[in-house]
């Protein structure tokens, strides 16, 4: 009882603060500040996350009224879970190789670096991390359902442990190497320059973005591999496994904070909001 109460007060807070605080990203960056290729990748974590996050009520459901709701919902929401990590994690190693760039080669970034551009490059992850989520569909949901859900699966071994593998390689270590490069970069960059102060920029939200994502998720891959180990209690596994399914809903509530407190297009339109008589003169993006 106590743990269906801890697990409902972790739902209901991850829902109540992620919906209306991406809800609020995703409005901001569609209608109220200029389309740049930054507001461009916020916008589409803004989709990402509120859309992972509509479906905890239904994650909810499944763990504790699993006979409550068909088994093709229980399969959408664990594939969608699948589908955000995805996409979680290129669309940071793309912002760190990004913010590598405008550091590295201001110049190119400055001409070529554009909204339609980044359009294209988040429709491509999108459609990446669809194919990796939908490929393993029943594979997640034997995996991530509960032990009552599962019974019903009669699935090879081998299969599952591979896509536990995939998802951890592809989904969270592969992706880590690559976001750590360039953002090793930008830091030694900036303190080699520091008298480029707009340098340090996409910095501060790197650095609130990766650790979210990464502590957030490390868990969920964790309790993955010991499902499928099998040489743990079966009850322990289940309270750990929904622990870390309410920990990642948690990474869409710390994103949008990122944004809002740190991100200067976001900041200067809540100035503009608090004081309407300021004009916004910012022009075009530039190259930090």
């Amino acid at each position: 009882m106590v743990f269906l109460i801890v697990f409902l007060v972790l739902c209901g807070v991850a829902f109540l603060a992620g919906v209306p605080l991406n809800s609020y990203v995703f409005f901001v960056a569609s209608f109220r500040v200029e389309r740049t290729a930054r507001t461009m990748w916020f916008w589409s974590r803004a989709v990402a996350d509120l859309m992972f996050i509509i479906f905890l009520p239904l994650r909810f459901t499944s763990n504790f009224i699993p006979d409550f709701i068909p088994d093709s919902a229980n399969e959408m929401s664990n594939t969608f879970t699948s589908f955000h990590m995805f996409f979680s994690a290129f669309l940071l190693m793309t912002l760190s190789v990004d913010h590598c760039i405008l550091v590295a080669c201001p110049e190119w970034a400055r001409n070529h670096r554009t909204p339609r551009l980044t359009f294209k490059m988040v429709i491509g992850m999108w459609a990446l991390s669809a194919g990796f989520s939908l490929r393993h569909g029943d594979l997640w949901e034997y995996v991530y359902s509960p032990s009552s859900i599962r019974m019903n699966f009669q699935l090879d071994d081998g299969k599952v442990k591979a896509a536990v593998a995939i998802q951890f390689l592809v989904g969270f270590l592969i992706p880590l190497v690559l976001i750590l490069i360039p953002t090793f970069y930008i830091i030694l960059a900036a303190k080699l320059r520091r008298n480029r102060i707009q340098s340090t920029k996409p910095l501060k939200i790197l650095l609130g973005l990766i650790p979210t994502f990464f502590l957030c998720w490390l868990p969920y891959h964790v309790f993955s591999f010991l499902q499928i180990s099998a040489t743990y209690p079966q009850t322990l596994l289940n309270t750990g496994s929904t622990f870390a399914c309410v920990l990642t809903y948690f990474s869409s509530c710390l994103n949008p904070i990122f944004y809002l407190t740190m991100e200067e297009e976001f900041l200067r339109y809540r100035q503009c909001v608090r004081n309407p008589q300021t004009t916004d003169n910012s022009g075009p993006e530039p190259a930090e």
